[in-house]
């Protein structure tokens, strides 16, 4: 998608701020103390202060670095002594730039191959029964984020939860799908990074307890990417008894050019090789011997909010055996109660270079080709202007009704509640004549609330008293989802609805989701959700 600049100028921003995962407010409290706990491979050695008690940096698998390169996770090599877990590890390869995230290439890499690393937060002190897990996996269009882009201190401490956050591969070293890997035993390669978040899950579950955490309560919660892979996790047979309720926010899988099989990924596998010089027989081996660095701005190119050609996981392999909309209308999954919202204004973060009707028209025709006249006429400019017009379009048919065709598919075997994030006044890191438009409830917006910490879009200090006590509601409903506490409190998803939609004036149960974003045009269109 070409609606790019404002996001990717974040993402640039994100690189250059400090992890707020590092929890230096942990670190260097005045109470802080060293914690041991024992894992499978070895000790680590965390730190507890200020209430809360951390483990940093601690690996869940072999650095894929090498001929693990384009390989299954392998275990991590035992150690000796005390490993420190006071610091993050490195971020998984990225390339950061202007245009890099969405598909314009080029940027400023950072990051290490070696870095399959998860981060682990928890109440301070010794826990006197075993907590409630909550895993984490985090965002970035596939091709950027870590674990340690957020804090989740605030919501281990007050909540009683152990939190877990993790890194994967991510763009071609992550998601690259290529005729040549059936010699290496791996397909077509596309599941690297999916399988990277399974042998974070597995690692949770065989390790968890000794941090205070209970491996047969995990609840896994997930947003934008995130959320695209926690819809394969659930199709994949792998994924089995690994948690027992799912959240996912803002990425519904059924979004149609998510879904793709790994041998129509892999087409493209030669042509990104022959991009990098990579033209003889053995292209795997050649790519192999490239640095990290080159491949990563190399997928930068290919980069893009789940469109065609963009990165991601793939189905039909090992690893996720069916198309996951198949999946789950046929029951074949991992059967857990599921939570599945989406924010209000999406689209909005991706269309502030949308200013005039001349640019409405030709991004709206790109990308829906002979719909586009169809879908400009459902979405007339209004008074906002062709910015609003785009925006809300995008939504829509990438969000909202994607999310909805899920619920619906999900709620015929497990409970599914839904909801819609929709404080138009959330805080955001740039001011709104510099932005170019009101974002709204933007892509991303909810996660200060659900974690009650900073992050590079917004910082909770801005909170009004009313958008901090949605903040301490919806860390609650996070916290307790799955449970009796919830349940009272919010009704399953039937049919079309409802869904729970958060704003700071009052929550407010809503029947008409279907219908105030259009989703009976879209399922007329190719672009509707694949149900």
């Amino acid at each position: 998608m070409r609606l790019i600049s404002l996001l990717a100028c974040l993402v640039a921003l994100s690189a250059c701020a400090t992890h707020p995962g590092k929890v230096d407010q942990v670190r260097f409290a005045k109470d802080a103390e060293p914690v041991l706990a024992t894992t499978e491979a070895g000790t680590v050695r965390g730190v507890d202060g200020a209430g809360t008690r951390a483990f940093l940096g601690v690996p869940f698998a072999a650095p894929p670095v090498g001929e693990r390169r384009w390989r299954a996770p392998q275990p991590v090599a035992a150690w000796q002594g005390a490993r420190d877990a006071t610091r993050i590890g490195p971020d998984c390869t990225q390339a950061i730039g202007r245009r890099s995230i969405l598909g314009g290439g080029g940027g400023i890499v950072v990051g290490s191959e070696d870095c399959l690393y998860l981060n682990i937060y928890a109440p301070g002190g010794e826990a006197a029964e075993a907590r409630p897990v909550m895993v984490y996996i985090p965002g970035g269009a596939f091709t950027v984020g870590a674990g340690a882009n957020y804090d989740p201190s605030k919501l281990a401490r007050e909540q009683g939860r152990v939190v877990v956050t993790m890194n994967y591969r991510l763009g071609a070293l992550g998601w690259l799908a290529h005729p040549g890997f059936q010699a290496t035993g791996e397909g077509f390669g596309g599941n690297f990074g999916l399988m990277d978040q399974q042998a974070a899950l597995k690692w949770v579950h065989r390790n968890i307890a000794a941090f205070g955490g209970d491996p047969g309560d995990v609840t896994l919660f997930a947003e934008s990417a995130g959320a695209w892979t926690a819809c394969y996790l659930m199709a994949s047979p792998q994924s089995e008894g690994l948690y027992q309720r799912v959240i996912m926010q803002s990425g519904g899988c059924l979004e149609p050019s998510s879904l793709v099989r790994a041998q129509d990924a892999a087409l493209s596998g030669p042509m990104f090789a022959e991009r990098l010089g990579c033209t003889g027989q053995d292209q795997i081996a050649c790519l192999k011997a490239l640095p990290a660095w080159r491949l990563s701005r190399a997928a930068s190119l290919r980069a893009g909010i789940n469109g065609p050609g963009s990165w991601g996981p793939v189905h039909t392999d090992a690893t996720v055996p069916e198309n996951p909309a198949v999946a789950i209308r046929e029951g074949r999954f991992t059967r857990v109660p599921v939570l599945v919202g989406t924010n209000l204004d999406e689209g909005r973060l991706f269309a502030n270079e949308v200013q005039d009707m001349d640019r409405y028209q030709k991004e709206t025709i790109w990308m829906y080709g002979d719909q586009g006249e169809r879908v400009l006429a459902r979405y007339p400019v209004g008074e906002d202007g062709p910015a609003y017009a785009i925006a809300t379009n995008f939504t829509d048919q990438r969000f909202a009704c994607p999310s909805q065709a899920l619920r619906r598919l999900l709620a015929q075997h497990v409970p599914v509640w839904g909801y819609e994030f929709a404080d138009r006044e959330a805080p955001f890191v740039l001011p709104d004549w510099i932005v170019g438009l009101d974002l709204g409830a933007y892509h991303a917006s909810e996660l200060a609330y659900v974690f009650g910490t900073r992050w590079v879009f917004a910082d909770p200090k801005r909170f009004t008293p009313e958008q901090r006590a949605l903040s301490e509601r919806m860390q609650r409903l996070w916290a307790t989802f799955g449970r009796s506490a919830f349940a009272a409190k919010w009704p399953r998803v039937e049919g079309a609805g409802p869904v729970r939609v958060f704003k700071p004036q009052g929550d407010v149960i809503d029947d008409g989701f279907f219908e105030r974003h259009h989703c009976d045009f879209w399922d007329g269109t190719p672009f509707g959700a694949v149900h």
